[in-house]
Order: C-alpha cells, then sequence, then structure tokens
C-alpha cells in the first residue's frame, strides 16, 4: 500500500468516526422525543409530537361530562362546532345553528338584508379573538342590515368547509356566501390525519378528503363511526395503515428508520421544505394544486347555484406572509389567483388591504399588531371587515 492509498484509508476512517461521534451526540444530546428544536423528525408516527398531542388525547379520553369544549368528533366532518357551546376561556361561543356568536338567526332573511355566510378554518372563525373582535361581528355593526353567518372552524381544509356548506348552508337564503381560503390550506387539502400535514399539531384527528377521479372531484371519507374508534386507532397507531389511501403525506419513513439521526435530520429537513406553502401553490401540475382548484370551482357554483350573488374566495395571509411581502412583493399564489378570475370566480386577496396597514404599523415599531398570536387581532378583522364590505358593494351584490 502506497503512502498516498494509506493517508486516503486514513482519512475516510476519521471521517467515519468523526460522522458517527457527531451520530451519537446528536443521539443523546440534541434529540428528544423525536424531536429536534421543538420539530418532529422522521420517522412519523401517529403521534408526532408528543407533547401537544398526548395532552390533546387527554382531554378527550375524559368522560363527556367532564369535558369543556366548544366542539369534537364528526362522523362527516372529522370534527365541528357544537350548537350553543362556549370556548374554555368563555369569549367564543356558537349559537343554535353551532355558527359564531350568540346571535341568532330566522331560517331566511328578513327583506332588505344582506345575508353573508362564512365557511374555512380558524381565520374566518376568528381563533384567539372574542366574538364581538370578530371580523363577522365587526361587519354586522359597521352595516345594519346585513348579517354574517360564520361557520368557520378551526383546523378545517377547503374540503371540509365546502362539506359543511353542503351540510348547514345551502337552505339559509344566502346572497353571498364566502369562501375562505388560509394560504396554508393548500396542504389539508390532501391531508386525511391532521399530524402527517401539519406534524406539530395538537389535533390528532382524521379527516375527510376529495381527490380527483379525471376531472371529477370524488369524496375520500374518513372511516371511523365514532370517536372512540379513532382514539383506539391512533393509540394503537393503525390510524397510519387506516388512511394511507390517498394519504399525501406519507412522507420518507421507510427510507429513514430509527438508524442515523444525521439521516433522520436530513429527512426532516426533505419534510418541512415539503410542506412549504409556496412550493405547493407555485406547482400548478401538483394534486395539492389541483384538487384545490377544483374544491374552490365546485363550491363557487353550487353556491351560485342555490341562488348566491356572489361567491367569492378570501384569500387570508399569515404574519410570515406579509413579512415576506414588506421585503419582495410576490404572491406565490397568484398564478392560483388568475386561474380562479379567468374560470369567473372573484377574489378578494386581503393581502392587499393587510399589507398597506402592516407596513405602516412595521415602521412603527409594532409589526404584530394585525395579529393575536397566529391570527389576526381585532384590528386585523376590522380591515378584512371593511374590505369586504367594498368588495361586495363594488360587485354589486347588495
Amino acid at each position: 500500500m502506497t503512502f498516498l492509498s494509506r493517508r486516503a484509508v486514513l482519512l475516510l476512517v476519521s471521517t467515519g468516526v468523526c460522522l458517527l461521534l457527531a451520530d451519537v451526540a446528536i443521539s443523546l444530546f440534541l434529540i428528544e422525543d423525536g424531536m429536534y428544536d421543538g420539530k418532529p423528525l422522521p420517522p412519523f408516527g401517529a403521534i408526532t409530537h408528543v407533547p401537544r398531542q398526548e395532552h390533546f388525547l387527554a382531554s378527550i379520553e375524559k368522560p363527556a361530562d367532564e369535558r369543556s369544549t366548544i366542539g369534537g368528533f364528526d362522523r362527516h366532518l372529522g370534527w365541528t362546532y357544537f350548537p350553543n357551546a362556549a370556548n374554555l376561556s368563555g369569549d367564543a361561543h356558537t349559537n343554535s345553528l353551532a355558527s359564531r356568536g350568540q346571535r341568532e338567526y330566522s331560517a331566511l332573511p328578513d327583506e332588505g338584508i344582506t345575508r353573508i355566510l362564512a365557511f374555512g378554518d380558524s381565520f374566518v372563525w376568528c381563533e384567539e379573538v372574542s366574538d364581538e373582535k370578530a371580523w363577522g361581528h365587526i361587519f354586522e355593526a359597521r352595516l345594519k342590515k346585513a348579517e354574517v353567518i360564520n361557520f368557520g372552524v378551526g383546523g378545517y381544509g377547503t374540503g371540509q368547509a365546502f362539506l359543511r356548506y353542503k351540510q348547514v348552508g345551502r337552505e339559509l337564503g344566502a346572497d353571498v356566501v364566502v369562501i375562505g381560503l388560509l394560504l396554508e390550506n393548500i396542504g389539508r387539502n390532501v391531508n386525511r390525519y391532521r399530524p402527517r400535514w401539519s406534524l406539530t399539531s395538537s389535533l390528532t384527528r382524521s379527516k375527510p378528503r376529495f381527490r380527483l377521479r379525471g376531472e371529477e372531484l370524488e369524496l375520500v371519507a374518513q372511516p371511523y363511526e365514532t370517536e372512540a374508534e379513532l382514539l383506539s386507532a391512533v393509540r394503537d397507531g393503525s390510524v397510519l395503515e387506516d388512511l394511507a389511501e390517498h394519504e399525501y403525506w406519507l412522507g420518507p419513513d421507510v427510507i429513514t428508520g430509527r438508524v442515523s439521526s444525521l439521516m433522520r435530520l436530513a429527512m426532516g429537513w426533505v419534510a418541512y421544505r415539503d410542506r412549504q406553502p409556496r412550493r405547493l401553490w407555485i406547482d400548478s401540475t401538483s394534486e395539492p394544486y389541483r384538487v384545490s382548484l377544483a374544491i374552490l370551482s365546485e363550491f363557487h357554483r353550487l353556491a351560485m347555484a342555490d341562488g348566491a350573488k356572489l361567491a367569492p374566495v378570501l384569500i387570508f395571509p399569515t404574519y410570515e406572509d406579509l413579512q415576506e411581502l414588506l421585503e419582495h412583493d410576490d404572491r406565490y399564489w397568484k398564478d392560483m389567483v388568475a386561474e380562479l378570475e379567468s374560470l369567473g370566480i372573484p377574489v378578494l386577496d386581503l393581502s392587499t388591504p393587510l399589507l398597506a396597514r402592516h407596513r405602516q404599523l412595521s415602521a412603527a415599531g409594532r409589526p404584530r399588531a394585525l395579529f393575536a398570536g397566529y391570527h389576526l387581532s381585532a384590528e386585523g378583522n376590522s380591515i378584512v371587515a371593511h374590505a369586504l364590505e367594498n368588495f361586495i358593494q363594488a360587485q354589486g351584490a347588495r
């Protein structure tokens, strides 16, 4: 063996030893309960984030009379809010329709009243603010001859919102049906078990999803008849097998195993990269994009067929989206907006009015003023209400 070959072997051995030591050190000191820096790493089991999801499971495993919750399991929707209920803090309520707030609404609107139904996720529901600070309540207070019946549900994908419209909204005489779309929803729309898409979510729930068969939407139902069945499947891990068919977010579990911490970190980086909404919105050939477009199109078509004068898509940005727009005016969802508008579907992109105020607040040293935690604050919701009012008037739907 020559000097150079001996040196190469020594280099390879020393590199291998360093990698092995690094792998062991990462395992011992940086990875805890399958997480690095608070983020779950592959392989992703039924429980990805132990502290959050165990807390959620413990809360719903209590006897029904010991729970204090505004919603829970639903056979057809995955989960929903219950009628005449309140959250733990007592500042968010549902009425007899299980819509937001304590105001009651008649079966059909009175003469001269513009009735608006809103469907979507927690940005429609207005999580983290009280009833009177939700944009629907603000809208009603501004326009006395308007009703906003808010059927948003935290954690919903667009498909669930569409199913809820079909379940509760078709006979309510809506003039306007608002289809709320948080930009992150694109990943939820092809997801069946919530922790597979949102790896840090506490919501260990299953959900239905739509898939495309040719150009037609086909519903894939969630399989559990009762919450007890779902809980049992989560606890024994069989929920992953039960929902594997048509679950888009299966992840790279097979190739990572638990052999190498370095490999788990690498595959974790891949998993979080793949879940970035930007990547999904800019790929118009992807299943998340095509399914989302199909759901929005069918939702709009049905609402208009049911008698609505207007059924706009309201696009909600997150704080991170607004921060990025401060630096680069690059709306990665612009192709979807253009495609929806080409189909005759009106779009109100709330990033425009929210960004204008966010820029002012950031310059004044209050960059988070439009948000109450992750969701919009009272001021943010006021901007939504005002923008929607102007949009409806411009569209001639009042």
